[in-house]
């Protein structure tokens, strides 16, 4: 079976050493929009190209030959159990899973973050609407029966994915593990302010994506 690990990595973002060290031993692809850089350790794969989350995994996806896709974002970090936990799902999935993590929020942001973490666990298990920066584990099949990620989306693209995927009979499923991310953003840009954009933003993609027929 087989997961090939898949981390997009923004012009900007650094090369995620910390994750990298939880991923040792995995099959690992970097998609970026720079040349690799010199000290890139060598059991790294390093793809580059134009800019933008879908495109970029559309392009190491079809660098990669394994069966599993797992899209972990660059400024994740995962618990001492996740690696394991993926392995184990990839064995036992059929399909038509799309394995997920629970979200949780790095200190770095601001109170109100509690409450929006409880929000996106909750819509991930009531509403089967997970999104990317729950490292989202897909099966080929299912990308390639979706035509891949949306690339005409300037963000968004794993809530679409997800929702298409429903779509066709993909069934999100729950995974004993979490993911750690930043809040940065929320603390940047305001609390309220960037929650109302995120959810107003989300109820119109989702909206879009249920049109999608395949």
């Amino acid at each position: 079976m087989g997961v090939d690990v898949i981390i997009p990595l923004g012009p900007a973002e650094p090369l995620p050493t910390a994750l990298l060290d939880q991923l040792a031993g995995l099959d690992v692809t970097l998609s970026a929009t720079t040349p690799p850089p010199p000290s890139l350790n060598t059991g790294l794969n390093w793809v580059s190209g134009s800019a933008g989350r879908a495109a970029q995994l559309n392009r190491a996806i079809e660098q990669t030959d394994k069966a599993w896709l797992w899209i972990i974002h660059a400024d994740s970090q995962l618990d001492a159990g996740a690696v394991g936990c993926i392995q184990a799902f990839c064995q036992t999935a059929d399909g038509s899973c799309l394995g997920y993590g629970d979200l949780q929020f790095n200190d770095d942001g601001p109170l109100g973050m509690r409450l929006n973490q409880w929000g996106a666990n909750l819509r991930s298990r009531w509403w089967g609407q997970p999104y990317g920066d729950q490292a989202l584990c897909i099966h080929r099949r299912l990308w390639q029966a979706l035509g891949g990620f949306s690339p005409h989306l300037e963000r968004g693209e794993d809530l679409d994915f997800v929702i298409r995927a429903r779509a066709v009979g993909g069934r999100p499923q729950r995974l004993p593990f979490t993911v750690t991310t930043s809040a940065r953003r929320y603390r940047s840009h305001g609390w309220l302010a960037t929650t109302l954009n995120h959810q107003l933003s989300a109820h119109r993609l989702v909206r879009q994506a249920k049109r999608w027929r395949p």
